[in-house]
């Protein structure tokens, strides 16, 4: 390849990331405008009370927490299907890290700084910025590692999109509106389920009853059984473990993998 090719190459995939940043920027921005635009007639935006802003901040986290766990891995996806060409395998496997990390760390400063003007002179309304969004941080890695892995691994696009959010998804929504069993499980299957639910682990950081809000309290049965949401502390472990295996997976892959994928050739 000439050099003035690849110089090209490495540009157009400098833009992408830049744009895979900037969505990632700019998604919280979208999902906590949600809250205001779904509960809050437009002539009282500018009027809404400090009980009322407080209490948006719950819905505005669900949001986010939901934006995350589809982006998420779609993201992951993008970043695997366009591997930048490097020298050395050193360089190709850091890229994706490099890239979903900044990321995930886009998406969560933008989503706190958000959150804080939501529960602004809200007592403790700090600390639960800090552990909710501690919460989304590893959420968003291991779910953006999880999609790049998929990436790597499937040699077309799509099915990587596919399998990714079918599995994120399962996990997300299986518990919450499965039938009576759930109400069978054994405590220790039902804790590690909720833990492997990114939706539910999120609002029990942020101090949100999920299961008892209204549409699945109707529907879950967890809404009516004793449980214990998952600890925020020891969730973020977890999901930090699985993003770290998600990468070393895709470092193996990129290392000893055949090179690189044009997005051109995904569309």
């Amino acid at each position: 390849m000439a050099p003035g090719d690849t110089i090209a190459r490495q540009v157009r995939w400098r833009r992408h990331d830049a744009g895979i940043w900037t969505a990632a920027a700019s998604l919280p921005v979208l999902s906590h405008g949600a809250a205001i635009f779904v509960n809050i007639e437009p002539a009282r935006w500018f009027t809404i009370s400090e009980a009322v802003r407080w209490s948006l901040a719950a819905d505005a986290m669900l949001y986010t927490a939901a934006c995350a766990t589809i982006a998420a891995p779609v993201a992951g996806v993008a970043v695997a299907a366009a591997r930048v060409p490097q020298t050395t395998g050193a360089l190709n496997a850091a890229h994706p890290l490099a890239t979903v990390s900044i990321a995930a760390l886009l998406f969560t400063a933008v989503s706190a700084a958000l959150s804080m003007l939501w529960r602004f002179g809200q007592p403790d309304g700090g600390a639960l910025v800090f552990q909710s969004h501690l919460t989304v941080l590893s959420v968003a890695l291991a779910l953006g590692g999880w999609g790049t892995f998929c990436g790597v691994w499937f040699d077309d696009a799509l099915d990587a999109v596919a399998c990714s959010l079918v599995i994120v998804l399962t996990a997300a929504g299986a518990l919450l509106v499965a039938g009576a069993a759930v109400a069978d499980l054994p405590p220790s299957i039902l804790a590690w389920a909720l833990t492997a639910n990114p939706l539910v682990v999120v609002a029990a950081a942020a101090h949100i009853d999920i299961v008892r809000m209204d549409l699945l309290y109707q529907i879950s049965p967890l809404a009516h059984i004793q449980f214990a949401y998952p600890v925020w502390g020891r969730a973020c472990v977890w999901y930090l473990a699985v993003a770290f295996a998600c990468f070393i997976g895709v470092t193996l892959k990129n290392v000893r993998g055949p090179g690189v994928r044009d997005l051109r050739g995904v569309s």
